[in-house]
């Protein structure tokens, strides 16, 4: 499923990141790889904010629907 659409407050493994090299690295700079554990915290208007490492972070939901996770 689409990070886009995880549950708010529920531990997700990121399965997959379907985006170029570029992207994939700033995603990286995040904390966000494949492998890595992210928590959605709330969703409002095009943007969400995640729990990664400990650190809160915005990704806009275009972004979001390119991380996959399980």
């Amino acid at each position: 499923m689409a990070l886009a659409f995880a549950p708010v407050g529920q531990e997700m493994t990121i399965a997959d990141i379907r985006a170029d090299d570029k992207v994939k690295r700033h995603l990286a700079d995040l904390g966000l790889t494949v492998g890595g554990k992210v928590t959605p915290l709330s969703a409002r208007g095009g943007s969400m904010i995640f729990s990664v490492l400990g650190s809160r972070i915005a990704l806009n939901s275009a972004l979001a629907m390119r991380i996959l996770v399980r």
